[in-house]
């Protein structure tokens, strides 16, 4: 069976797909499949597809604003090239089916694919649908959502609820590993931060105030994004690192307490090993809808970016660390938040719309 996927500009819609490449490889019949990827011309994601070992393909990427811009004219015609580019490699590779989890590169390549009678499964990560996705759905077969609420956002005839797949990798982390890994001390606290697939420079300047003013309290693991000014911080409880390849796995599991943007990837990974956590959302952005969700749900605390300071975040790791309560409730709510079979019954649900073509 040959699997497309399509998504790029960001991590998010990436994440998840890849997590679904790396189930089907595990299964028995993984020499039955074979996969390719349509991303952007220059996005964060193009190593990332390349060192998965997937055909990659990129075509113009333009995005459409519900509001009154310059730029959606010139995107238009970028959405324009990007269809016909798109048609042109899906009749090269000849997929059974297309697969999504969000992104403007991708709204092309589905209705390319559509004019083509390929069918095409869209996955919705995000608590707020946006835009991308909506006008997918109108032409995707199936749609799988990441929680119930979506359900009702959907055709009832297309859509399934599976929860949000994660890579299973990313739970083959060890703490002693980790321990060794990032030199860190066997009998002290650890707090594991980082802003993003692309770090967060707000995130970066703040965790620097605290290790400055809090050295010693806790040890600190942080990614702080290889386009990003680096902390210049000389502490033996402070591990900085630019960019991890296979490290994260390690460092969910040596973690104590989580720090992180609110991204719904980064959200399951961290529910999947129900690690409390403080997420620090983009200001104003969709990813303060999916902290609420989490907030809501008993399984974090949310901080305001625009009010970020480092003696409050210091408090509320603080107050998780010794809160035994506290702790072992937000624990239990992010084991308790999603599916533990996601990736399992979203590959399932592919592999299903593409026999409909195959036959």
């Amino acid at each position: 069976m040959k699997i497309l996927f399509s998504g790029g500009g960001t991590l998010g819609p990436v994440t998840p797909l890849l997590a679904i490449v790396e189930t089907l490889r595990a299964r028995k019949n993984a020499a039955d499949f074979e996969f390719a990827w349509i991303g952007t011309e220059r996005g964060v994601e193009l190593p990332y597809i390349r060192r998965a070992g997937i055909t990659l393909y990129t075509i113009p990427s333009g995005k459409l604003r519900r509001y009154f811009s310059t730029k959606n004219f010139t995107d238009i015609i970028q959405l324009a090239k990007g269809f016909f580019q798109a048609r042109a490699i899906l009749r090269e590779f000849g997929p059974d089916v297309v697969v999504t989890a969000g992104g403007f590169v991708s709204v092309p390549v589905h209705f390319a694919a559509w004019t083509l009678g390929i069918p095409s499964v869209v996955h919705q990560q995000d608590v707020i649908v946006g835009l991308a996705n909506r006008l997918m759905a109108i032409v995707a077969a199936k749609i799988t959502v990441s929680t119930e609420g979506h359900t009702k956002k959907f055709s009832a005839k297309k859509v399934v609820y599976t929860g949000n797949p994660v890579r299973p990798s990313v739970l083959e982390g060890s703490r002693e590993k980790g321990i060794e890994l990032f030199k860190l001390g066997g009998d002290r606290a650890t707090v594991f931060i980082f802003g993003g697939g692309t770090g967060a420079e707000n995130i970066n300047h703040t965790v620097e105030q605290l290790v400055k003013d809090c050295a010693g309290m806790f040890q600190i693991v942080h990614l702080t994004g290889s386009n990003r000014i680096q902390p210049q911080v000389a502490n033996n409880f402070y591990h900085p690192y630019p960019f991890f390849i296979g490290e994260m796995t390690h460092a969910y599991a040596a973690a104590d307490v989580i720090v992180s943007r609110a991204g719904f990837n980064a959200i399951s990974e961290i529910a999947a090993w129900g690690k409390p956590a403080i997420l620090i959302p983009i200001h104003g952005s969709h990813q303060e809808a999916n902290a609420q969700f989490v907030v809501d749900a008993g399984g974090a605390v949310m901080l305001d970016e625009s009010t970020l300071g480092a003696a409050d975040l210091y408090e509320k790791i603080r107050v998780l660390l010794t809160d035994e309560q506290m702790y072992k409730q937000q624990s239990d709510a992010l084991l308790g938040l999603f599916p533990k079979d996601a990736v399992e019954k979203v590959a399932d649900l592919i592999c299903a719309v593409g026999d409909t073509k195959a036959k």
